[in-house]
């Protein structure tokens, strides 16, 4: 993990001393990156700027890297895994400054010009000033997993690793895109596939494409850029018809071996972030037959209901690993402060900051504390995009199988050629169940790509891989001085995936069946086998949402009118409606729509900190706490820390808490139904009997005298119809719970 950054004057004018000072301040701007070593290249018309985190080859691996003779000269973020054989065959010709695995990159274009890409295994964002020829090659590796952005005016060609850092230009514009932020599916929540071009959500900044190189040719100003690894045409080349299932899970297995060891490459401490999940567990089994290695979990009222912190800790005792289980409460509200999720979201540059990056970077955060020496953190990033990780979960409820997963992506395809037509057709859905007009005709109309639907989706994935996997991964792990690796996004083991014929499809791809049975020899069969679950997502998820709404609730709302209430965003959003969306989700005992308000949110905040004139500095974060031990003292010490409720007695009596209590508002001239719980004078919910039913009479029973099993005597109500929300109204602190005296 690395920043780069640079500067070239297209007129061939010398870089200034005006110049130079802008270079210092974008490096200052990622210097989160690279704390262990900052260098300058000021050359003629060309500046460089680098920051470095070393990794391998701790002492002698400074950049920028040169050859013999100076003509050549590299920035590279990132890791080759392959370097050493690449070294073994460059060293016959070449000499070698240090051990870094970057430095065979030099030597490696010497020898291949551009070609020289094809031969890299690894993650890599890359700069090249070709004295010899006066041009300058930008690239990027094959899934974009280390970013590289650029902004160009004409006279004067600006790149970087991260877009702050080009903001911090006068050449660079300072205007965040809402068009194309607001009409992004992914963002919008649209559900369709999505074959466009990764974005950088700011006017005037480009961000390279994975698997591209950009080539500047100083001399003429011209610029042209090519993809040397192109996956739509993996994806659709010839396949190997002859070979069974299990040719294909062995060939996979070895793959994903000798990925992961050459991730454990590095002088430095190695950590793995572990979920209950599968694809962190394959890395758990097969890293641990290498080394020891700490591992880190989160915890929180989502993951402990869903147990993936559970299966995680088990499968951490499994290989003798120790976990550290990171405790998020979501009622803790000086770990999240407007102060604290700015920073995040500055660090993020982008509007899909949420809750994932919140947990995510804590985590990153906990591990650096506890454990200063890490600075490699493993991922199982990248394996549901590929392996079939979605398709249990895109498929219908009524046909959960391979089949059911392509009728629903046949509806994201449509959805997608329909959405980029001029004519209105899909207005025919209005008047029937289904739209009768063939997804074949709709083709025609707009659309000239011969791609299936699933292939159409895995393109999907390889873009929401740029757009937000690696995006995000990449920033919160630098933030805290870590670099992530991805094993699964070894692009030998993706193009595995891509060379399996279709018939075997429904074998291999359904719910990552090729991944279950590669890793079976190194997992106990109950981890094989375990159904996927998303993340903190699931029955518990409102926990989370009522951890951002209380962000967004915090100190009368401050976010919400710094977002909203700028010179910049004024004209673009209507803030008395965001008023009434807002209280609507806080109405809301799921809290349904927080994320999509908060992707809003986060448009507004960066639209107006664009515009700062000094880097955002870093609020004194809280840092977490973790449990260790056995699994069900940590059981029992969570449901008390997270202030679960009771389970639920009928022997115990229910009584509003002080300063709650249930109104009726009486209206002459209108019969209704709607009552309202006030806390504190102020009306907090609204309740139907239409939305809530027999909830209603239990509320107008509860006393603080009578028992649970009274009240329900009384109306005639079973507990099961209730419970949902007499949990509900424990956990957000309007009723207690009491022992009978």
């Amino acid at each position: 993990m690395c920043g780069i950054a640079g500067i070239i004057n297209l007129n061939q004018s010398p870089i200034n001393k005006n110049q130079q000072e802008i270079l210092k301040i974008m490096m200052d701007e990622i210097a989160y990156r690279g704390p262990d070593d900052e260098q300058y290249y000021i050359k003629n018309n060309v500046g460089l700027g680098f920051r470095r985190l070393s990794i391998i080859d701790i002492k002698n691996g400074q950049q920028p890297l040169q050859n013999e003779d100076k003509s050549i000269i590299v920035l590279a973020n990132g890791e080759i895994y392959n370097y050493k054989e690449l070294r073994g065959r460059l060293e016959k010709k070449h000499r070698f400054q240090s051990n870094s695995d970057c430095e065979v990159i030099v030597h490696l274009y010497e020898e291949k010009g551009i070609n020289f890409l094809e031969d890299l295994i690894g993650m890599y964002a890359i700069s090249i000033w070709d004295r010899r020829y006066n041009k300058v090659i930008l690239a990027r590796d094959r899934f974009g997993i280390k970013p590289l952005y650029y902004t160009y005016n004409g006279n004067v060609f600006t790149f970087a690793s991260e877009i702050k850092a080009l903001i911090r230009s006068p050449n660079c514009p300072k205007e965040f895109d809402w068009e194309t932020a607001l009409s992004d599916p992914w963002l919008s929540g649209y559900v369709s596939t999505n074959l466009n071009p990764p974005v950088s959500y700011f006017k005037g900044v480009e961000q390279l494409p994975a698997g591209t190189y950009l080539e500047i040719n100083i001399c003429d100003r011209t610029m042209y850029q090519k993809k040397y690894w192109d996956i739509e045409t993996k994806i659709q080349k010839e396949k190997y018809n002859n070979k069974d299932v299990d040719y294909w899970i062995c060939g996979y297995k070895e793959l994903l071996k000798d990925s992961i060891e050459k991730c454990l490459q590095s002088d430095v401490e190695i950590g793995l972030f572990l979920s209950g999940g599968i694809d962190s567990a394959a890395i758990a089994g097969i890293a641990s037959k290498r080394e020891n290695f700490h591992t880190f979990s989160v915890l929180s009222q989502s993951t402990f209901t869903n147990e993936d912190a559970k299966y995680a800790h088990l499968i951490s005792k499994t290989f003798n690993l120790p976990n550290h289980q990171v405790i998020f409460d979501w009622q803790d509200n000086e770990l999240l402060t407007p102060q604290c999720y700015k920073h995040l979201l500055w660090i993020t540059e982008t509007p899909f900051c949420g809750p994932e990056q919140f947990y995510k970077y804590n985590l990153h955060k906990y591990a650096k504390h506890i454990r200063p020496n890490i600075k490699v953190i493993l991922t199982g990033q990248g394996s549901d995009e590929f392996n079939g990780g979605y398709s249990r979960m895109f498929a219908p409820e009524d046909e959960k199988s391979w089949n059911g997963f392509i009728s629903s992506l046949n509806i994201l395809e449509r959805n997608r050629i329909i959405s980029s037509l001029k004519t209105n057709i899909n207005v025919w859905e209005e008047h029937f169940v289904t739209n009768p007009i063939s997804t074949k005709f709709l083709k025609n109309l707009g659309d000239n790509s011969n791609l299936t639907p699933w292939q159409s989706y895995t393109l999907t994935k390889y873009r929401d891989l740029q757009m937000y996997n690696c995006w995000h991964e990449d920033r919160i792990a630098a933030a805290n001085h870590i670099e992530n690796r991805v094993p699964f996004l070894d692009h030998r083991l993706v193009e595995w995936i891509f060379s399996i014929p279709e018939e075997l499809h429904p074998k291999l791809l359904w719910d990552k069946k090729i991944l279950r049975e590669a890793i079976k020899e190194y997992l106990p069969k109950e981890y094989c086998n375990r159904e996927k679950v998303p993340f903190f997502y699931g029955k518990d998820v409102k926990y989370t949402h009522r951890m951002m709404l209380n962000l967004l609730n915090f100190n009368n709302s401050e976010l919400l009118q710094e977002a909203f209430l700028n010179e910049y965003t004024e004209n673009i959003i209507d803030f008395d409606k965001i008023n009434v969306i807002f209280k609507n989700i806080q109405e809301d005992p799921e809290a349904y729509g927080t994320e999509f308000l908060l992707r809003l949110v986060n448009m507004g905040l960066l639209s107006n900190m664009i515009n700062q004139k000094t880097v955002l500095e870093s609020p004194q974060d809280k840092i977490l706490t973790a449990i260790n031990g056995e699994w069900t003292d940590i059981e029992n010490e969570v449901s008390s820390k997270f202030n679960k409720h009771k389970e639920i007695n009928l022997g115990h009596v229910p009584s509003f808490k002080e300063g709650v209590k249930l109104v009726k508002l009486y209206n002459n001239k209108v019969e209704n139904d709607l009552y309202y719980i006030v806390v504190n004078n102020i009306i907090e919910f609204s309740l139907s009997r239409k939305e809530v039913g027999e909830w209603i009479d239990v509320l107008q029973n509860i006393d603080g005298n009578k028992t649970l099993n009274q009240i329900l005597i009384d109306t005639n109500i079973k507990l099961s119809n209730i419970a949902k929300y007499l949990k509900e109204a424990i956990d957000f602190e309007l009723i207690v719970l009491q022992d009978f005296k």
